[in-house]
């Protein structure tokens, strides 16, 4: 972020460009004397944003949607939102193919980073997405602590051990060398010539360990990061609550959304809770009318908003899912997060507040 002040003088123009501290001055005409009032003050900000297909941009002709893609219509004119958020990626595959170096690369002083990873992450899950995605929580100790073990790299060659014995009991693949094939592939494809491995209980890294890389490199260019916590997945009880299990936020008490606060309070990171607003807000929808904020699992995803994606609903063979959102559901989690941001009263996210405006956006209801 830089503060670019102009300041206009009766007998000259007088640029000055300044970041905490450090002062350029561009003179545009003879100086004479300068008048000490200022025209004009404005902030320019980049806000970047570091997660999966929750958070990602989407065409306008999908029906699926991310928060993300809607942010930059709660912030001021003069304040850019970069999503680099991407479908299927983890906290360590986002490091692994090199878009954590991207967002390094250009990340600035009083820039902001906002950090969503968890479903992908989610070791409960089966192990299919062992090798590029998983990451292991590690065992917490008697207070429910989950550890910080530093992430070890390793050659582009290696396959974990337990992945390719877990491959070789299923027997739903003939084909095991051909996966085992693609699987070296997507190694080799990573831009570095080691990378962050899968590990058990996250012994070559663990997830609080990687989301602190995303803290620690904001920091270290003196941008300010910010922790979200993962919308809930719209998995109900039959009481009518948001479920706990496996391949749900890591089960055990939605462990990876306590791991994230965790680290957020060991790194003294502000923590915006979009866990339990999703939640509270799932709730009060309820299972039954749950599908009309929700993506299509089955069926065509693709059409002009609502008319299309309401006629897609409406067919007998089209099944909603419970991990996305369409274009409505996505758009009130953005409004949600935004009054997280209005709500947190931490010094560290006062620059952040004073780029969020009132905005008239409004995205249609499918019902």
């Amino acid at each position: 972020m830089q503060c670019v002040v102009v300041c206009n003088t009766l007998l000259f123009n007088v640029l000055l460009i300044f970041a905490y501290g450090s002062c350029v001055c561009a003179h545009l005409a003879q100086v004479r004397y300068v008048q000490e009032t200022c025209a004009e003050m404005r902030i320019i900000m980049n806000i970047y944003l570091a997660g999966d297909s929750i958070v990602q941009n989407y065409t306008d002709e999908e029906f699926i949607a991310g928060w993300g893609q809607y942010l930059p219509y709660y912030v001021n004119k003069d304040t850019k939102v970069v999503n680099c958020a991407k479908g299927g990626r983890s906290s360590r595959l986002f490091i692994n193919e090199g878009r954590f170096d991207e967002i390094e690369k250009n990340i600035g002083e009083g820039d902001y980073l906002l950090i969503e990873f968890c479903h992908n992450d989610d070791a409960s899950k089966e192990y299919k997405t062992m090798f590029n995605r998983l990451v292991e929580l590690g065992e917490p100790d008697k207070n429910g602590r989950f550890p910080v073990i530093p992430g070890e790299k390793v050659s582009k060659d290696y396959i974990p051990e337990e992945y390719i014995e877990a491959l070789m009991k299923d027997d739903s693949i003939k084909d095991k060398e051909s996966v085992i094939q693609s699987v070296k592939a997507v190694n080799n494809s990573y831009p570095h010539d080691t990378y962050y491995p899968y590990s058990k209980n996250g012994e070559k890294g663990s997830y609080k360990w990687f989301i602190k890389q995303y803290i620690d490199m904001a920091r270290e260019h003196k941008a300010i990061p910010i922790l979200v916590t993962a919308p809930a997945r719209t998995q109900f009880t039959e009481d009518g609550k948001i479920e706990d299990g496996r391949g749900l936020h890591g089960g055990n008490n939605f462990a990876y959304i306590r791991a994230m606060k965790q680290i957020g309070e060991e790194t003294h990171t502000v923590v915006l809770d979009l866990f339990s607003y999703s939640v509270a807000m799932f709730e009060s929808i309820g299972q039954a009318d749950i599908h009309k904020y929700t993506s299509i699992k089955r069926g065509i995803n693709k059409g002009k908003w609502p008319d299309d994606f309401i006629k897609e609903l409406n067919k007998p063979d089209t099944v909603s899912e419970n991990t996305h959102f369409n274009k409505y559901g996505a758009w009130l989690l953005t409004k949600g997060l935004v009054s997280l941001i209005k709500q947190c009263s931490d010094k560290q996210i006062e620059g952040l507040k004073g780029v969020i405006t009132d905005s008239g956006f409004s995205v249609k209801k499918p019902f």
